[in-house]
């Protein structure tokens, strides 16, 4: 059993989140393509839109089968439509795997 890393602050996300979005990549979840994504009709640019824009407002969450922090950063599509983006910042990888949509 690993010890659980700490979490970030919700400033600390936001900027991890946005020098990723510049300097990284993004990977949505299987689960997120097949199902999250298509149910919204959201696209990659809409996923973009809302960490770029949006806000965490919640603490972040542990998933103990994973051992990450899950982040979910509340923002608005590019219609104005709201959008929730559940994701892990993986940091060694320069990553944000997209979790969920909705």
């Amino acid at each position: 059993m690993s010890t659980k890393p700490p979490a970030l602050s919700a400033d600390e996300a936001k900027r991890q989140i946005l020098f990723i979005l510049d300097e990284g990549y993004v990977e949505p979840s299987l689960h997120c393509i097949h199902e999250s994504m298509q149910l919204r009709g959201v696209t990659m640019l809409d996923i973009e839109r809302a960490l770029r824009t949006g806000e965490i407002r919640r603490q972040p969450e542990w998933d103990a089968e994973h051992e990450n922090w899950k982040y979910r950063v509340e923002g608005a599509d590019p219609d104005g439509d709201d959008l929730t983006v559940i994701t892990v910042i993986i940091e060694p990888n320069l990553t944000l795997r997209i979790v969920t949509v909705f």
